[in-house]
């Protein structure tokens, strides 16, 4: 039912020499002696004989919302894809101190399937589709979707739900395993206005929570306004990772904000 996140690394241009690429000192990374959830450590990934990602370290402390932004073809997809173990990279280390949570930018499921949230939502406990939800699973599901704000989903048809109800689910399918990290991959993609607004609400507590860190990888500047406590800014290798306030508004980062960036 969950989908890899997509590729969005074909047709690579070629990236600019290290010297143009390095994070300035101007940008301020977390304080590294806090509890970390996530490490990257020098990781580089090779794809069809190119390298995609090259050298590229980070960390999440706990309780951080980290923003995860840059271009079509930055090597986005590929480094989630590194963090969930589905790729192994050509040299460096993911180092993750528990459970990650993930909600896929496509909900693929056949609509003409009776399932239903709870079954979906159990699915991920379980790691097999449930063929009869046991009370105690039942309890936990009805708590993580209480979470998001959908109890009143837990019995609903798949194929009945919006834009809106569908993120609440798989929010809730990522938290039920009680995550120490939860990825987000362009949550707001496809998903109406009005599903939008509430989801905009649901991540901006999760950015406020102290226990549960979040990377949120976007090309929605209102989510990254209203959620980022820091920005990692990824053009194959790290461009910038610092404040929104150092990053918001530059005209560098126009990737993600369009033609309205400010001047640097």
């Amino acid at each position: 039912m969950n989908e890899a996140p997509q590729e969005d690394d074909c047709d690579v241009p070629e990236r600019p020499p290290p010297s143009s690429l390095a994070p300035s000192s101007r940008y301020t990374p977390p304080d590294g002696a806090m509890p970390k959830v996530l490490e990257v450590r020098g990781v580089s990934v090779d794809l069809g004989g190119r390298r995609i990602l090259d050298d590229v370290t980070f960390f999440v402390p706990k309780g951080e919302f980290l923003c995860l932004c840059g271009p079509n073809g930055a090597g986005k997809s590929t480094l989630l894809k590194t963090i969930l173990g589905l790729i192994k990279p050509a040299s460096g280390e993911v180092v993750l101190s528990g459970r990650v949570g993930y909600v896929p930018q496509r909900k693929t499921f056949d609509r003409d399937f009776p399932a239903t949230a709870v079954e979906l939502i159990v699915a991920n406990l379980r790691g097999g589709w449930p063929v009869r939800v046991k009370e105690a699973e039942r309890k936990r599901a009805r708590e993580a979707l209480a979470r998001v704000g959908g109890e009143k989903l837990l019995d609903k048809n798949l194929a009945d739900l919006s834009g809106g109800e569908t993120q609440r689910v798989f929010l809730a399918r990522a938290l039920i395993t009680d995550p120490v990290l939860l990825v987000l991959d362009e949550p707001t993609a496809g998903v109406d206005v009005q599903g939008r607004a509430e989801l905009m609400v649901l991540l901006e507590e999760i950015s406020r929570s102290d226990e549960l860190a979040a990377i949120l990888v976007t090309h929605n500047l209102a989510a990254v306004s209203r959620t980022a406590e820091r920005i990692l800014y990824l053009d194959g290798r790290v461009v910038a990772w610092g404040l929104p306030g150092e990053l918001l508004g530059k005209r560098r980062f126009s990737a993600l904000f369009g033609d309205d960036a400010g001047e640097e």
